[in-house]
């Protein structure tokens, strides 16, 4: 992980270390990054986000939906939530942001969802 200075200057320089894109094969999971505050999925059939890299007190997450052939489905698990995590995204354009209340893999909440 680079110092702060770093990731400000990477950030404002065109290289942003909190925004991540991710294609994932068909049916495989994808994995949001430690620091990751955007991820954003090129998804294949049905991908998983997997949050427990970035499970942190207080880490806020956005997940974008970016397209793909044959409708993807971009999905969450239920048991990574307190409470029930959000639906199923299954259309370009379409966000999830979600919020780790305690520190825990467990320990997420919905913040906001939209679509395109």
């Amino acid at each position: 992980m680079s110092t702060t200075n770093n990731r400000v200057r990477e950030h404002y320089e065109g290289d942003d270390p909190y925004a991540e894109t991710n294609s994932p094969g068909n049916g495989a999971a994808t994995a949001v990054s430690e620091d990751a505050r955007q991820h954003v999925v090129n998804p294949d059939g049905t991908n998983t986000v997997d949050l427990d890299a970035a499970a942190r007190e207080g880490h806020v997450v956005t997940v974008v939906h970016n397209g793909g052939a044959n409708t993807p489905t971009v999905a969450f698990d239920d048991a990574d939530f307190v409470g029930t995590g959000p639906a199923n995204m299954t259309s370009a354009g379409a966000t999830a942001t979600v919020r780790n209340v305690d520190g825990t893999t467990s320990g997420w909440v919905v913040e906001a969802t939209g679509s395109a």
